[in-house]
């Protein structure tokens, strides 16, 4: 059930991100990518953000705003395949050199959402082969030279999820996976990009401790784990490690995330909210210590602050949470010029909810991607929220002053 669950969410996600993309026909002297990937029939304008064209890339790329530029991929499947060939690329927004990185081949899925870098690459997990398959599937640690133009793959396990996670602690990366084994177990691994070696760090039962997330903290990094209880309700906590791998503290966030989530529209009950609990997430941060960003693969995005156990923003599945390396931010899908000034981008601020202060220009009213690098570049992808075959979309890339 699980396998099919899956299968159906990573099909309807691919269909939306390869149909949906839109773009603009290329113009006649539009630079031709290397042999290794096919030309795009559809390009989208990179805009500044007064909207100014600085350039063009392929419409049907998956973008994170990343230090200096925009990171995409593009993935084609093969016929009557669940898997494809993922194509990576670095368009640099000061040389307006659009960089081929590598390609991923047989990829079933890219955790697009634990894109990040570190010491100037880029890190993205992706697994190879079908995800809905009885058969294992590797989970793969992607490693992104913009600079040489090289990309490096590394095993993480040979029993992948595609639903991982990811984080940078203490100069190394933390990877989370729910191990396909028999018994079942979810690991941390850790990633030491000196010698680019990934060794096993925690490991946890599934069948008592199910982990949904690992984000970073100034002197180790937190774990999310939803105690299993058996015959009785399951419990969220908020556990903290030090950079040796030793567990410092637990916090119990369930009570705070269950009245949170009971004021989501659909949430009816107290089970509702524990089912909502159980759904493996797409974006978990902790900020400052204090703010816990919190969405899940279900209808739940939450901001909570951890001292009060009050939450600070609470939204529906319309929302969801930047990615990339910056702090992150919760927006708003769907965006009405007529009757709204500007679109929700909500983030904190030395403890005060802020919103980004960026309008795109008529006719883009949908907010399809946002994103946010460590030094300060965004990237806003709008869609005009024309039909399936006649939407066109558009790039806004900046760097904050």
């Amino acid at each position: 059930m699980l396998k099919k669950l899956i299968a159906v969410f990573l099909i309807l996600s691919l269909a939306f991100t390869v149909a949906s993309c839109g773009g603009n026909e290329p113009d006649a002297d539009t630079t031709i990518p290397e042999p290794t990937q096919p030309a795009p029939e559809n390009l989208m304008d990179i805009l500044d953000k007064d909207g100014a064209k600085i350039g063009e890339i392929d419409a049907r790329a998956s973008c994170t705003a990343m230090n200096g530029g925009i990171f995409y991929s593009v993935f084609e499947l093969q016929d009557s395949q669940k898997t494809g060939n993922a194509y990576y690329r670095f368009y640099d927004t000061n040389s307006k050199q659009d960089v081929y990185l590598g390609t991923l081949e047989g990829q079933g899925y890219e955790a697009y959402f634990t894109r990040t870098e570190l010491y100037g690459i880029i890190y993205t997990l992706a697994v190879v082969g079908a995800a809905d398959s009885d058969a294992p599937i590797k989970l793969m640690l992607l490693a992104l030279d913009p600079g040489a133009g090289t990309m490096k793959t590394h095993v993480v396990s040979d029993n992948g999820f595609p639903y991982a996670s990811m984080a940078v602690s203490n100069g190394k990366l933390l990877i989370m996976n729910h191990e396909m084994t028999q018994p079942r177990t979810d690991k941390v691994y850790a990633f030491d990009p000196a010698n680019e070696t990934i060794t096993e760090a925690l490991s946890f039962s599934s069948a008592t401790d199910s982990l949904r997330g690992v984000s970073a903290a100034k002197d180790g990094f937190y774990l999310l784990r939803l105690k299993i209880n058996n015959g009785g309700e399951n419990e969220m906590f908020l556990d903290r490690y030090d950079n040796g791998f030793g567990k410092v503290s637990e916090q119990s966030v369930n009570e705070a995330l269950i009245k949170a989530t009971m004021e989501v529209h659909g949430i009816m009950s107290r089970q509702d909210a524990l089912n909502e609990l159980g759904m493996y997430l797409a974006g978990f941060s902790v900020e400052d210590g204090r703010y816990l960003f919190y969405e899940n693969f279900g209808l739940t995005r939450v901001i909570l602050d951890l001292q009060t156990g009050e939450a600070v923003l609470v939204k529906e599945d319309l929302y969801s949470l930047t990615v990339g390396s910056g702090a992150p931010y919760l927006y708003r899908m769907d965006f009405d010029p007529e009757n709204v000034s500007e679109p929700e981008i909500t983030g904190i601020v030395e403890g005060k909810l802020v919103q980004l202060d960026f309008k795109p220009a008529e006719p883009y009213k949908l907010i399809k991607d946002v994103s946010h690098s460590a030094s300060g570049t965004w990237l806003v992808r709008a869609s005009d929220g024309g039909s399936v075959m006649s939407s066109t979309s558009v790039l806004y890339v900046w760097t904050e002053s």
